[in-house]
């Protein structure tokens, strides 16, 4: 059963005097929940040989190779099962996807199957791999488009911390109906729960939320947007620009619903992140579904040089 690699650090002159897990914890932001699981499973070695964490590292430690193994996580309890969707990068710590629309995420109390979550297990079984299914950031059920997965706890730790670092960058295609009153701008309008369904409102009291766009196109009545997301609230992007009066192309919730078009006008075209075992930038992109390039050319937004 395959697993992804062991980390291995290279013990610095700078933290003799420091136990293991300080290190693991302060240098590396290692849990410690994380931890007490290495200690559980014996996955620490200093120098090719068992190490306990609370060992203080002295100087003839420098330069020797701290490594840590982490357990295989368990079994999954879904059902794995074969539903197309594209990888745009995978190594063992990580899969990237560009998920079609329509497809959950996760599984739902009523929606137990036809997930990602279960195209995921599928694909790994497959490959005789064994991976867990932990998503850095959400991508609502209608939105298409690109999508970071953690593979283990450990990696999932790590993104989401740069997430909260704002270090992941988040780019989008928005088709709009109506046009923002500004070519570019930076929307920031906190946003909490309305009280109705599941209905995001714009509130003083809400949480923080912050959008940034560009028009890339438009026409009178139309226009095709490049946005990035700063927070990542719940409905943000759907939310923020209904206030504009430039609702999503399609969206029943936020502007009015098109029958052609059976969903928000939205895709997840760019993701960028560092790799979270070696710190080299990513930057990946999600190419746009049929539907929402036909919608452009049916609008006269697609523009000629697009890919």
């Amino acid at each position: 059963m395959c697993q992804s690699p062991p980390l291995r650090l290279t013990i610095l002159p700078a933290w003799e005097g420091r136990t293991v897990e300080s290190v693991l914890r302060q240098e590396f932001h290692l849990s410690r929940r994380q931890i007490i699981t290495l200690k559980k499973n014996n996955g620490l070695f200093l120098g090719g040989k068992p190490v306990r964490a609370k060992t203080i590292l002295q100087s003839f430690h420098s330069g020797k190779e701290l490594l840590i193994r982490f357990p295989l996580p368990p079994p999954p309890t879904l059902s794995g099962e074969k539903i197309n969707f594209s990888i745009v990068y995978e190594d063992p710590d990580l899969i990237v996807v560009n998920k079609p629309a329509g497809l959950l995420v996760h599984p739902v109390r009523y929606h137990l199957t036809g997930t990602l979550t279960n195209a995921l297990i599928y694909h790994w079984q497959s490959k005789g791999e064994r991976a867990a299914v932990h998503p850095v950031h959400r991508l609502d059920q209608p939105t298409s488009g690109i999508l970071l997965i953690a593979k283990s706890s450990w990696a999932h730790q790590q993104l989401s911390l740069e997430l909260q670092r704002g270090e992941i960058n988040r780019l989008y295609l928005a088709v709009t109906n109506g046009v923002p009153p500004k070519g570019s701008g930076l929307i920031n309008a906190p946003i909490k729960k309305g009280t109705v369904g599941i209905k995001r409102i714009i509130s003083p009291d809400g949480q923080p939320a912050l959008t940034r766009y560009r028009v890339i196109r438009r026409t009178d009545r139309s226009a095709l947007l490049l946005v990035k997301l700063i927070t990542g609230r719940t409905h943000q992007i759907r939310v923020h620009f209904a206030s504009l009066a430039a609702a999503l192309w399609g969206d029943p919730l936020y502007g009015r619903a098109d029958p052609a078009f059976p969903r928000p006008a939205l895709h997840a075209v760019g993701l960028s992140f560092r790799h979270p075992r070696d710190r080299r930038r990513l930057k990946l992109k999600a190419p746009l579904p049929a539907d929402l390039n036909e919608l452009l050319t049916t609008l006269g937004l697609l523009p000629e040089d697009f890919v």
